[in-house]
C-alpha cells in the first residue's frame, strides 16, 4: 500500500514537470539564434568585466530581497498556526524559496525543503506552507506589477491588463474581507487577513524591487535605461518565469527581457542575466543547501490556558457567549482574558476574566500578532479603556449597558410604573412564568423559528442564537398561556452577575409577556444572591456634539432596531453604564468595528455542541487557546 502511494506521488509530480520541460525546450529553440560563438564570448567577457563594486551592490540587493522573502514564511506560519518562531520561519522560508526558484516546481521543492528543515512539521503542513507562500506571492506580484506598469514607463499594451489586475486585486481583498472562511463539506479555507495581505504586498514590492536592483547594477555602463524603466520590464519577465515553472525561470525570463529591451544589445542583456543568476540564484541556493544539513526543531509555542470553569465566577456573565462563538480563554501574565476571533481581529471580549488590564493588553497584542490579526477590546469598562488609552490605543464610547441592581429593585418605585402596567396586563392575559422547562423542549425551537420569520435571521458573534446545548448553561425563563409556551428568555449566569441573552416571543404572546419574563429573571437572580443583572448593551453615540457621529449612530440604531429595545430596557429603570471599544489606531478601530458588525449580521451557521461537553469546533485549526466548555 505504501509503495503504491509513493509511486502515485512520484508519477503525479513527474507529470507536473512535463509542461515546464516542453516550455524550456521551446525557449531553447527560440534562444538558439542569440547564442552564437561571438555572443557567448561577449557574454563571458562582460561577466568577467563587472567591477567589484557592482558585484557588492548586487549581493547587497540580493540580501535585502531575501530579507523580504523570508518574511513571507513568517506570515504563512502565523496564518497556519504552526507555532514556529519567526526567526526560524524566516530562515526556512529563505532556504525553501532559494532552492525552489533555482530548481523549478517551486511548490513541490519548497514543501520538501521546509519539511526537511523543520523536523517537527509533517509533510502536509510543509506543503500547505509552500502553497500559501506561492499563491500569495503570485497575487502580490500581480498587484505590484499592475501598479508599476501604470505608474512607471512601460509598454503601452500593459495598460489594460494592469487595470484589470488592480480591479481583480481589489475584488480579492473585498472577497477575503466579506468571506474570511470558505467551507465546503468538511473542508474549510481561511483567507489571509487584510493585515497579512497588506504585509505580503509590501514585502513583494521590496523583494522584487531589490531583485530588479541586483540586475540593474549588473548592466553594463553603456546600457542607457533608468531603474524606473527597468522595474516594470523586470516584473513582466519575472511573471513569465513564474508561469512557466521552469528551473529558475530559465528561457521565458531571458526571452521576455530580450523582447522588452530592444535598445540594449542582446549580448549585454544575456551577460547581465548570467551575472544576475550567479548572484541571485546560484549563491542563495548553495547557502540553502548548507541549511539543509541540520534540520531545525519547530519549537511550537503553547499557551497556558486557565480552566473554562472561571466563567462561573466571572464578573461579566456575558462572557458565556464564548461557549457559542468559538471564543477562548487566553492566558496573560497575571490572569486571563476571553478572546473571540473574527476575520480580521482577535477581539478581547469585555474585561479581563482575571488579572490587570495592562497584562491583558500585552497578551492580546502578542496573540493577535501571532495570527496576523488586529488586537481589539470590545465593550470594556472605563478602567480597561483608560489602560488602553495610556498604551496609545484609540478608544471609542460605543455602547451603554443597562444594569439592574437586584438589592434596590422595588416595583413600588415610581420609575417602574411602566413595568408595573406591563406586568398587570400580562397577568390578566393568563401569562404564567416557568423556569423548569427543559432546553430541549420542542416548543422553544418553534418559537425561535417563528421569531426569525418575523424579524429575520438571528444575529451571531456577540449575540447568542438558539441551540439547546448552548442555553443548557443558562437560566431559562419560559412564558406559558394555557400550558403552551409562547415566549422565552435566557440569561448568562455567573456568581457575580446575570446577563440577558436570548429573547424569543411568538405571535401568540400577549402584551407584557417579555417584561414579565425579564422581571422573573431579575427576581430569580435576587433570590440566588446575585447582586446585579445586565440587560446587555445598546448602541451609544460616541460624541453627541458631532453631527457626523449623530448621523452614523442614527443609521446604526435604525438598522439594528435598537431604539425599541432601548425603550424596553428603560422600563426596568436600569443604570446605563458606558462601554468602550479600543484598537491600535483609528484605522484599525474602524476596520475592527466593520468586521465585528459583519460577523454579527452574517454569522456562520450554529455549530453543533455536545450537551455534556465542549463546543465542537470544525475549523482546520483552533483559535489560540482552549475553547470554553
Amino acid at each position: 500500500m505504501a509503495t503504491t502511494t509513493a509511486k502515485g506521488f512520484l508519477r503525479a509530480h513527474l507529470l507536473r514537470g512535463v509542461p515546464p520541460a516542453i516550455i524550456l525546450a521551446l525557449c531553447a529553440v527560440w534562444l538558439a539564434p542569440y547564442l552564437t560563438p561571438a555572443t557567448l564570448s561577449t557574454i563571458a567577457a562582460q561577466v568577467s568585466g563587472i567591477s567589484l563594486g557592482a558585484w557588492g551592490l548586487a549581493l547587497t540587493a540580493t540580501a535585502c530581497s531575501f530579507w523580504a522573502v523570508g518574511r513571507y514564511d513568517a506570515i504563512a506560519h502565523r496564518h497556519l498556526r504552526t507555532g514556529v518562531n519567526p526567526g526560524a520561519a524566516r530562515l526556512g522560508g529563505s532556504a525553501a524559496i532559494a532552492l525552489g526558484q533555482t530548481l523549478g516546481l517551486g511548490v513541490v521543492t519548497g514543501a520538501l525543503v521546509r519539511w526537511r528543515i523543520f523536523s517537527d512539521l509533517n509533510l502536509g503542513t510543509a506543503a500547505a506552507l509552500s502553497a500559501f507562500v506561492s499563491v500569495s506571492f503570485v497575487g502580490a506580484w500581480g498587484l505590484v506589477t499592475a501598479l508599476a506598469c501604470l505608474l512607471l514607463p512601460s509598454p503601452g499594451w500593459t495598460f489594460w491588463p494592469a487595470v484589470v489586475g488592480i480591479v481583480l486585486s481589489c475584488t480579492g481583498v473585498w472577497a477575503a474581507f466579506r468571506h474570511p472562511v470558505l467551507r465546503w463539506r468538511r473542508w474549510s479555507f481561511h483567507a489571509p487577513t487584510l493585515k497579512a495581505m497588506g504585509a505580503m504586498a509590501l514585502l513583494a514590492a521590496l523583494d522584487t524591487g531589490f531583485a530588479a536592483l541586483a540586475l540593474f547594477v549588473l548592466l553594463p555602463a553603456g546600457a542607457e535605461i533608468a531603474f524606473g524603466a527597468l522595474l516594470p520590464l523586470f516584473l513582466l519577465a519575472l511573471g513569465a518565469a513564474l508561469i512557466s515553472n521552469t528551473p529558475g525561470g530559465v528561457g521565458p525570463f531571458e526571452l521576455m527581457l530580450l523582447t522588452l529591451l530592444p535598445a540594449v544589445p542582446e549580448a549585454q542583456v544575456l551577460g547581465s542575466i548570467v551575472a544576475f543568476r550567479m548572484v541571485y540564484y546560484a549563491m542563495p541556493a548553495l547557502l540553502a543547501l548548507v541549511a539543509l544539513i541540520r534540520p531545525l526543531p519547530a519549537h511550537p509555542s503553547s499557551v497556558a490556558v486557565p480552566h473554562a470553569g472561571l466563567l462561573a465566577q466571572a464578573s461579566r456573565a456575558e462572557l458565556g457567549i464564548i461557549r457559542q462563538n468559538g471564543g477562548a480563554l487566553l492566558a496573560s501574565d497575571d490572569g486571563c482574558i476571553a478572546t473571540w476571533q473574527t476575520g480580521q481581529t482577535l477581539t478581547a471580549l469585555f474585561d479581563p476574566v482575571r488579572g490587570t488590564p495592562a497584562s491583558a493588553l500585552a497578551a492580546l497584542t502578542h496573540a493577535a500578532s501571532a495570527t496576523n490579526r488586529l488586537p481589539v477590546i470590545y465593550k470594556c469598562r472605563r478602567s480597561v479603556a483608560a489602560a488602553a488609552r495610556r498604551a496609545g490605543w484609540s478608544v471609542l464610547h460605543s455602547a451603554d449597558e443597562a444594569m439592574v441592581h437586584t438589592a434596590g429593585f422595588d416595583l413600588a418605585r415610581p420609575a417602574l410604573r411602566t413595568l408595573r402596567r406591563k406586568l398587570r396586563g400580562a397577568a390578566k392575559s393568563g401569562v404564567v412564568i416557568r423556569m423548569d422547562v427543559a432546553p430541549t423542549n420542542p416548543h422553544l425551537a418553534v418559537l425561535d423559528r417563528e421569531w426569525q420569520d418575523r424579524n429575520g435571521p438571528a444575529r451571531g458573534g456577540t449575540m447568542g442564537r438558539f441551540n439547546p446545548a448552548y442555553i443548557a448553561h443558562q437560566m431559562l425563563c419560559v412564558a406559558e398561556v394555557n400550558g403552551i409556551p409562547v415566549a422565552f428568555v435566557t440569561f448568562h449566569r455567573s456568581t457575580q452577575e446575570w446577563c440577558l441573552d436570548l429573547m424569543r416571543g411568538g405571535a401568540a404572546a400577549p402584551a407584557g409577556t417579555m417584561h414579565a419574563l425579564v422581571h422573573s429573571g431579575i427576581e430569580a437572580a435576587a433570590a440566588a444572591g446575585v447582586p446585579r443583572v445586565s440587560l446587555a448593551a445598546n448602541i451609544a453615540c460616541p460624541n453627541p456634539q458631532s453631527a457626523i457621529w449623530r448621523a452614523i449612530t442614527f443609521r446604526a440604531v435604525a438598522h439594528s432596531q435598537d431604539a425599541g429595545l432601548r425603550q424596553f430596557k428603560s422600563s426596568f429603570a436600569p443604570t446605563w453604564t458606558p462601554r468602550y471599544v479600543a484598537a491600535q489606531g483609528a484605522f484599525s478601530l474602524v476596520l475592527a468595528l466593520i468586521d465585528i458588525a459583519r460577523e454579527v449580521h452574517f454569522p456562520d451557521p450554529v455549530a453543533p455542541l455536545d450537551m455534556h461537553g465542549a463546543h465542537k469546533h470544525v475549523d482546520d485549526y483552533e483559535l489560540a487557546s482552549e475553547t470554553a466548555a
